[in-house]
């Protein structure tokens, strides 16, 4: 794309963002919710590719499926990813009162405290699953803990520096992964808190495979190497939409002290999480990215 092709596609996708932002302001959470599945479902229509790997990926997953369940399923998927994408823009203008209504931490924001006093630092994983979004976000405001996310950055810068400005509106910090290596050892020798979502393909060559939905699927090894080689503690949480709109937090610590510091060891803990983020999947199964190509590295290329 030569320069003034980009210059012209950043301003649309400029004017989109901002209208897309003000409509999401207006809004009331529920409206958010009905929005964010009608851009859902436009996506389920015309992004033919994505909906193939969905379903094929659902396939795979639930063999005891319909075809009309998995279509169900895939279609919520859909929906799923538009309402967190709406639900964004709107995210870092809420008031603390109204992001304590909209997500339910339970004793959740309690174990983070109490892991947190520790003064070990912390891994915190979640997944492409509910909102992932906003538990990271609001996890930031309610404990007032200095937190790292390590994410994939857009293919369009714009829309990556966009996306990023409301991530980090109330103090999260933003590292891309393809540049984290020095940023993740700085925040673990100062003992502080490391985000990353945990079920985006990994490498072919350099990462671990584990069984994900009884497939084996190419697995970051950075957690586990991290987390045994330094005792850092993890949780795992996810934010699950609930009927009415509004999320409730389900948040468990990880426990590997019985693991060595070895090739071993990690394999375990990678298993150990991944199976635990399959297990909140399993729960509600159309809250997760099935679009995505995690298992891309597998014989069935999805």
């Amino acid at each position: 794309m030569n320069k003034k092709i980009k210059k012209i596609s950043d301003f649309f996708l400029t004017i989109f963002f901002l209208l897309l932002r003000f409509f999401s302001l207006i809004s009331t959470p529920k409206n958010r919710t009905r929005i964010g599945k009608i851009f859902g479902n436009i996506g389920f229509f015309i992004l033919k590719n994505r909906r193939k790997i969905a379903v094929k990926n659902l396939t795979f997953a639930f063999p005891e499926k319909t075809t009309k369940e998995i279509t169900i399923i895939a279609k919520g998927s859909f929906q799923n990813l538009g309402i967190t994408f709406f639900e964004l823009f709107a995210m870092s203008s809420l008031r603390d009162e109204e992001l304590h209504k909209m997500i339910d931490f339970g004793d959740g924001l309690d174990l983070i405290n109490t892991v947190n006093s520790r003064g070990k630092g912390m891994i915190f994983l979640s997944g492409h699953f509910g909102n992932w979004e906003l538990i990271a976000y609001s996890v930031g405001v309610f404990t007032s803990l200095p937190i790292t996310i390590i994410v994939k950055p857009q293919a369009n810068e714009f829309a990556d520096k966009f996306l990023n400005k409301y991530r980090t509106s109330r103090g999260n910090k933003i590292v891309s992964m393809y540049n984290a290596a020095k940023t993740i050892i700085t925040v673990v020798k100062n003992k502080e808190t490391i985000a990353l979502l945990a079920d985006q393909s990994a490498t072919k060559d350099k990462d671990v495979f584990v069984n994900f939905f009884e497939r084996p699927a190419s697995t970051f090894k950075v957690v586990g190497e991290l987390a045994i080689r330094y005792q850092i503690p993890i949780i795992m949480g996810v934010a699950t939409r609930q009927t009415d709109g509004k999320y409730k937090a389900e948040l468990v610590e990880l426990k590997y002290d019985d693991l060595e510091n070895s090739l071993d060891g990690v394999y375990k803990l990678t298993e150990r999480h991944t199976k635990l983020l399959e297990n909140f999947i399993r729960k509600a199964p159309e809250q997760w990215a099935w679009m995505h190509k995690r298992w891309k590295h597998s014989h069935s290329g999805c």
